[in-house]
């Protein structure tokens, strides 16, 4: 005789078993290398700094489930001193103004836990931060820098900056996985030229400035969707568009994207005076593009600027090639 209910649920007894990390033992074959998709095209007038961010799979608990954690991040900025605040951390090399500057990417609560010990990104030699959580806490998170020994388009040294982060208990990959791949130069040995890892979330970074205005253009990882759900992504992360009142939208053509689209706009931030917003938004197959430049509504010159003069200017190139560069060292331990 057969029973047609369901067999009993199953009860866990004893202490979990420990989560599982995909991040921890890397496959060399997911390993790609990352030249760029987003290119600019921009006269010396323009200061540009590229950033690029990578995500990790989430942890999966011995019984099956995703853990709700902070995620494990990966940063790799390459900027020109000219892009920084002449007025903070004056008469410091570019790299140890990066590594103070990007300590609010790092996760809330973190504190320095050493500082200024020697490292390599690459063949590039820098100084490393440890922070853990709070004072006197577990370690969960770096930041190296260096000196790259070039220039940008107007003489202006250039610094990168490699930044790791994730839980606490989840150092071991951030100080072994997250050290080899932010240090780890891409296959071309350029500063800007870095790996990427399949299956985890990427996104790449272009901030344009120009003095009296600044532009932020990126792509990245986009897993599903057209046009019209990346819009709506897109605009559902913005802050809260107070008093948002349209002006116009239209189709735009970046090389590079199979549809694109600018829309323009002005708004009242909380605590501040109107804002006039020019967003162009636009995919191809898994990419998402957005550009992205605001200015205070009170200033005339800003009516009548839009991005027309940037849209020509960048480009979203190709996939890179899929061959994977030399497979990644051991995983070590974070300024070692």
């Amino acid at each position: 005789m057969t029973s047609d209910w369901p067999p009993p649920p199953t009860f866990h007894d004893g202490p979990p078993p420990p989560p599982t990390d995909a991040a921890r033992e890397l496959d060399p074959a997911a390993v790609r290398p990352w030249p760029g998709l987003l290119t600019a095209d921009l006269d010396a007038g323009w200061v540009v700094s590229s950033i690029r961010r990578m995500r990790g799979p989430l942890r999966v608990s011995g019984w099956g489930g995703l853990l709700d954690e902070e995620p494990f991040a990966l940063l790799r900025a390459v900027v020109p001193d000219r892009a920084l605040d002449p007025a903070e951390n004056p008469n410091r090399p570019v790299a140890e103004r990066l590594r103070l500057r990007f300590r609010h990417q790092l996760p809330f609560g973190s504190a320095p836990l050493a500082e200024s010990e020697p490292c390599r990104i690459g063949t590039l030699p820098g100084d490393c931060d440890t922070f853990s959580v709070g004072n006197g806490g577990p370690p969960r998170a770096f930041i190296a820098g260096a000196d790259t020994g070039e220039v940008d388009v107007s003489g202006s040294p250039l610094g990168v900056v490699v930044l790791g982060s994730g839980p606490p208990d989840r150092y071991d990959t951030v100080a072994g996985t997250g050290w080899t791949l932010a240090t780890t130069p891409g296959p071309a040995g350029k500063p800007h030229s870095w790996i990427r890892v399949d299956g985890w979330w990427w996104q790449e970074t272009l901030q344009l400035d120009a003095g009296d205005r600044i532009a932020t253009a990126s792509v990245e990882h986009l897993w599903q969707g057209g046009l019209d759900e990346w819009t709506d992504e897109v605009f559902a992360r913005a802050p809260f568009l107070r008093g948002k009142r349209s002006l116009g939208e239209r189709e735009v053509r970046v090389d590079g994207l199979t549809r694109a689209r600018m829309y323009r706009f002005d708004w009242q931030p909380s605590g501040r005076g109107r804002m006039l917003t020019n967003v162009v938004v636009g995919v191809r197959d898994d990419v998402g593009f957005q550009l992205v430049m605001e200015l205070p509504f009170r200033d005339d010159a800003a009516l009548g600027t839009t991005l027309d003069e940037l849209v020509p200017s960048l480009r979203v190139s190709s996939a890179p090639d899929a061959t994977a560069p030399p497979s990644p060292p051991a995983p070590g331990t974070a300024g070692s």
